[in-house]
């Protein structure tokens, strides 16, 4: 069977206190990285007024601070973040600082942002949580130059979002990737990862919510990537299992069926057991129950 092959892997995104958050792509170009040092200089002045950036084209990293006075009569009032310690006495705050930075490294893009508050009254810097907003819009960003113009096919009974008004989609319906973006819903307080996808001419969204097992961008991006081919599987198919698509393309599943069309019913497996010999088992979880499926030298052999 063959995976998804855009070479993009969140290995963290659970950013509270300033870790890193990193993409892997498949392409390192100078052009990206301008592109990337661009946006992150005008976002990050627009929101924070951020305009020191320090650039080192050799290591591909980029870096900007700036630091903020706390005035009197806001001296328990935070700028840019919220304390993640507390304090027996009442803080005193002097300054905030922000400290930005964007890097190209081992075929990754990372990002990271650390906020901290220096406290009069314990003479120390303190960490402060951050708001995610530098860090969520340059992973959009670069989602959206490595995903844009992409052909995709959709598999396990996607629903859509045009013009407001959710549809399901028959699998295989083709797609081709225009952005993603970030948003929350301003009436559930709900965040999701919004992939604009291109059907025809027309511009429509595959939504993934934060709910449940989607914590972050990486589980959000796995749930994507598990309900689209790059590859249109017919074409992989030997033609003697034509008969089935009828059926994968509707949701349903037939024993005897390819397993790429059990792929294109149900969408990926949550794993595959004895995975490079002929007889291997799809796992697959529906409404928290757990659903497997035997695949015998590439076909599906239902149980009677």
């Amino acid at each position: 069977m063959k995976k998804w092959v855009l070479l993009l892997t969140l290995l963290l995104s659970n950013m509270v206190f300033g870790e890193n958050l990193c993409i892997k792509v498949d392409a390192k170009s100078p052009e990206l990285f301008n592109k990337f040092v661009k946006e992150i200089k005008e976002y990050s002045k627009k929101h924070y007024g951020v305009e020191n950036f320090s650039i080192d084209k050799n290591s591909k990293t980029i870096i900007g601070q700036r630091v903020f006075k706390v005035k009197k009569r806001r001296k328990n009032r935070m700028l840019i973040g919220t304390p993640v310690d507390t304090f027996k006495k009442k803080p005193k705050w002097k300054k905030e600082k922000i400290e930005i930075k964007g890097e190209f490294k081992n075929k990754e893009v990372c990002i990271s942002v650390s906020l901290t508050a220096y406290n009069k009254r314990t003479k120390k810097w303190h960490k402060l949580k951050s708001d995610n907003l530098v860090e969520e819009h340059m992973i959009a960003f670069i989602l959206t130059n490595s995903l844009k113009g992409r052909t995709l096919w959709s598999i396990g009974n996607i629903s859509i979002d045009e013009n407001g008004i959710t549809k399901k989609v028959t699998n295989l319906t083709k797609f081709v990737v225009d952005s993603v973006d970030i948003s929350i819903d301003p009436s559930s307080g709900i965040k999701s990862v919004n992939f604009n996808l291109l059907k025809g001419n027309n511009v429509v969204i595959y939504k993934v919510l934060m709910l449940g097992d989607v914590k972050d961008i990486k589980s959000a991006l796995k749930v994507f990537k598990s309900h689209f081919l790059d590859f249109n599987p017919i074409k992989k198919t030997p033609k003697l299992y034509d008969y089935y698509w009828a059926y994968a393309k509707h949701g349903e599943i037939m024993d005897g069926m390819h397993k790429l069309q059990l792929i294109t019913a149900l969408g990926f497996p949550l794993k595959i057991v004895n995975k490079n010999t002929n007889k291997q088992i799809f796992v697959y979880k529906f409404d928290d129950k757990e659903y497997k499926y035997t695949i015998v030298n590439n076909e599906l052999a239902l149980e009677e």
